[in-house]
């Protein structure tokens, strides 16, 4: 019996043993986690909480857009660029932007550059707020504004797009149009951009002798280096439906049937200096049409012809394949 009771008391004190030997390294084991856990303290206090950021004051702000610490400048800028395009603020912004005064519109296009460009802005709602037909309407009083004053050369590029007379504040303007043209293309042709404005502007190609101003689009396709912002506003333009009608109501645009018809149209031979072997017109016009009408057949069969050949043998006439002639 005595050997049965100190078998338990043995076995009892090995479990009991065990048990806090699982219990400690258990422990132990927990502990090691959560030294070595790697935690993200979240700030529970924001520097410029939302309820402080309407009774901040525009000083304030200016000072802390001045701020070396990158949050601060970004949390300010935010919140001016907020306050910027709401209410009252807004309207005297877009009032400032139509303004025929050169300085009050230089300053608005310098803020609506900033505000419509800015990386840090485009997942707030500032970017919204600019995307209406007052602000198309307000873009295109200011674009209509320096057509008046294309009256200096600012450039000596050579170009059926670009004019020599652009104005310095014109392209910052062509900025701010692009950047936003694509959110809401119907309210920026209501605004007048087509019967308002590009019907009116000054393209080489269309003040020249012909005038080869239904292909200004096909021209902004070719020559799109010289003029890449005004190209990217065609582009997108003629990419609507609503703005290729424009485009081929206002002039501006030919044809489909005249766009693919490249037996009749030149649209990518633009002549400079070329005087002494191409005539007086330094624009390549369409070409003539010569010939019967048998002659003109002929052409458009030779034209249509396909040539099959396996490559053993140099090309004969057997190899071309062309439709019947029809005689009349």
């Amino acid at each position: 019996m005595s050997f049965q009771s100190s078998d338990k008391l043995l076995w009892l004190c090995l479990g009991v043993s065990i048990f806090f030997a699982v219990r400690g390294i258990a422990t132990d084991l927990r502990r090691v986690r959560d030294l070595t856990e790697i935690k993200h303290v979240e700030k529970e206090d924001k520097m410029i909480s939302e309820g402080t950021e309407d009774v901040l004051k525009l000083d304030t702000l200016l000072k802390l857009s001045e701020s070396t610490s990158y949050d601060l400048r970004a949390a300010a800028l935010r919140i001016i660029s907020e306050r910027a395009t709401k209410g009252q603020t807004r309207d005297l912004l877009l009032d400032d932007l139509a303004s025929e005064d050169h300085k009050r519109r230089s300053k608005a296009l310098n803020a609506m550059w900033f505000l419509v460009s800015n990386r840090a802005l485009s997942r707030t709602s500032v970017c919204v707020r600019l995307k209406d037909l007052p602000t198309y309407t307000a873009i295109v009083d200011c674009l209509c504004n320096f057509l008046e004053e294309h009256t200096e050369e600012t450039c000596t590029t050579v170009s059926p797009i670009l004019p020599k007379t652009r104005p310095l504040g014109e392209k910052k303007a062509l900025g701010i149009l692009n950047a936003i043209l694509q959110e809401d293309i119907p309210a920026a042709l209501e605004a007048g951009v087509l019967s308002r404005w590009l019907t009116k502007y000054p393209f080489p190609c269309a003040l020249a002798e012909p005038s080869r101003r239904q292909d200004v689009v096909i021209l902004m396709k070719s020559w799109w280096t010289d003029d890449p912002v005004m190209s990217s506003i065609f582009g997108t333009l003629s990419s609507h439906p609503d703005g290729t009608k424009q485009l081929r109501k206002h002039g501006l645009m030919g044809s489909m049937m005249e766009e693919n018809d490249d037996d009749d149209v030149d649209s990518d031979v633009w002549m400079i200096d070329g005087e002494d072997t191409a005539g007086s017109s330094r624009y390549s016009g369409r070409r003539v049409r010569e010939g019967t009408a048998e002659e003109q057949a002929v052409r458009r069969r030779r034209r249509e012809a396909m040539v099959l050949s396996d490559g053993g043998h140099p090309l004969g006439n057997e190899d071309i394949i062309q439709h019947p002639l029809q005689s009349s």
